[in-house]
């Protein structure tokens, strides 16, 4: 199932005494923080749409001032929290690029139709992205999967399903 919200960050701490969060971008471009006019914080079930006042990228991450948020304490409350956007507002990727949130949850299966697990979590490795397969026919439980084309056949999203091609290595 597509969500309609996305992870962009996760709030780390508060930063200085005036309201502001440090946050760990979690997008391949920070940049998209400015202009950015508000992002969603999750809250139970619900999408909470809170306004920016302001955006500063410093050393890798990323310093927002949010409305509403004008003392330390409170801002404390929103460590740990992850910030998102709608699809709306998502950026554009080019095709053949897949957000994390498509990936997760899709069933991996080999080219010959062996279902090897489902993926719940991905990693940059540097060059690659690496899904991590829950399975039950592997040592650990986990499976390590490389997101290259030796590996990576073919990724069906709307049907939540990747084709892989078995190598040297992988289990």
């Amino acid at each position: 199932m597509k969500t309609d919200y996305l992870i962009i960050g996760k709030v780390l701490r508060p930063f200085g005494v005036h309201g502001e969060v440090k946050v760990l971008p979690i997008t391949d471009c920070s940049d998209r923080f400015n202009g950015l006019g508000f992002v969603f914080l999750k809250q139970d079930n619900n999408f909470l749409k809170i306004d920016i006042e302001a955006v500063r990228l410093l050393r890798g991450y990323v310093h927002l001032k949010l409305e509403g948020y004008n003392e330390r304490d409170k801002v404390d409350t929103l460590r740990g929290k992850y910030l998102y956007i709608d699809r709306k507002h998502a950026v554009k990727i080019k095709k053949g690029s897949y957000y994390y949130y498509d990936i997760l949850g899709c069933r991996v299966i080999t080219k010959d139709g062996e279902l090897l697990g489902t993926v719940f979590d991905i990693q940059n490795a540097g060059s690659s992205d690496v899904y991590f397969v829950r399975t039950q026919n592997s040592k650990n439980g986990e499976l390590l999967i490389p997101a290259i084309s030796d590996v990576v056949k073919k990724i069906d999203v709307a049907n939540k399903e990747i084709v892989i091609e078995m190598v040297d290595g992988l289990v």
